[in-house]
């Protein structure tokens, strides 16, 4: 029996990154069943896309934006990816056929960060967050897998109730919901069958690693009754100490005009805005 698919985008602007990463989808051999984007800006302005449906989540987060989307197709198979994500053509049919298998409940393959000429996208293409080995070979927990690439088989979705409201983090607690009921498994394409685009500014990326370090706290606590380790943050003086080292260390490569040093520095930082998210994501934590 052939499975349906809906591939999901949740939105919030990304005009230009939005439309490319369309134009992959539709160059998949086998084509989705539909696509569904998901328009989470506040006021729902979003134009219509032709040969899309276009839904509204009312500025609730990615992971309502998701939900909705979930609610609102039969679709056997739920693609999950974002604005980023370009699939290469045999993405939809290699995460698909998974499914033939009832036991697999969740899928994805390996994904590949590409670079560009801003020192962001250097760094990010340095760092690949989204290599399989991060969340099936080595993760600080259960496996999981990142929503820029993710397959889920909708009744499983249903039966977990989807994404819980978080604004980061809320892949791997869907995974590990859908994970924890017997019989279901994740299957992993080892295969890069996705290219992500990068962020292009140095504040964003060390945005994106904080907002992942605070979450990556609150999933360690909210899962830590089913043994997850919930390791002590770095103090402060140390934190303090490395920034301090960091900033020195990128004043000497601007003057030098050490462009790999300078991506280097990016990529590391990137790591300690992570630390600092989840120093104080405890901090609060701790006072609450």
């Amino acid at each position: 029996m052939s499975l349906t698919t809906a591939a999901v985008i949740p939105v919030r602007g990304h005009g230009e990154l939005l439309r490319r990463c369309l134009a992959a989808l539709a160059d998949q051999v086998d084509p989705v069943t539909e696509v569904l984007v998901v328009d989470d800006s506040p006021d729902g302005s979003m134009a219509p896309i032709n040969g899309v449906r276009l839904l509204r989540s009312g500025g609730r987060g990615p992971y309502a934006a998701r939900n909705v989307a979930a609610a609102g197709t039969d679709a056997d198979v739920l693609l999950f990816l974002d604005a980023r994500s370009r699939p290469r053509p045999g993405w939809s049919g290699a995460l698909s056929q998974c499914f033939v298998d009832p036991e697999v409940a969740l899928a994805g393959s390996e994904v590949l960060v590409g670079g560009g000429p801003s020192i962001a996208a250097a760094a990010s293409q340095r760092q690949q967050f989204a290599r399989l080995q991060n969340y099936l070979g080595n993760p600080f927990f259960l496996p999981y897998l990142p929503t820029c690439n993710l397959a889920v088989r909708h009744a499983d979705f249903t039966v977990v109730e989807g994404f819980s409201a978080v604004r980061s983090g809320g892949d791997a607690d869907l995974c590990w919901k859908v994970l924890s009921r017997p019989g279901r498994r994740l299957h992993a394409v080892e295969e890069v069958l996705m290219d992500w685009e990068p962020r292009t500014s140095s504040r964003e990326l060390l945005e994106q690693n904080f907002r992942y370090g605070r979450s990556t706290h609150a999933l360690r606590v909210r899962w830590q009754e089913a043994g997850a380790p919930v390791p002590a943050p770095l103090p402060y003086w140390r934190l303090a100490r490395r920034t301090l080292g960091r900033g020195v260390r990128a004043t000497s490569a601007l003057v030098r005009r050490d462009h790999d040093g300078l991506v280097q520095l990016l990529a590391d930082s990137a790591q300690l805005s992570s630390d600092w998210g989840y120093r104080l994501a405890a901090t609060s934590s701790s006072r609450a």
